[in-house]
């Protein structure tokens, strides 16, 4: 069986690229489309914007 691939919610048109981190011992994710540059972050689980994820790298260091 083949894998499922994930494509963008956003156009439909491209693969997600997933880049996983750390900041302050909180998991981070970012999933972007190539396509349309969309971009996605969630923080220990939850979505969450840009700036918040800023702030926990800013707090880790």
């Amino acid at each position: 069986m083949a894998a499922s691939v994930e494509r963008c919610p956003v156009c439909n048109r491209s693969q997600l690229v997933e880049i996983s981190m750390t900041a302050g011992g909180e998991s981070v994710r970012m999933r972007s489309c190539s396509a349309c540059d969309s971009r996605w972050w969630n923080m220990g689980g939850s979505p969450v914007k840009l700036p918040q994820v800023l702030e926990a790298f800013a707090a880790a260091r």
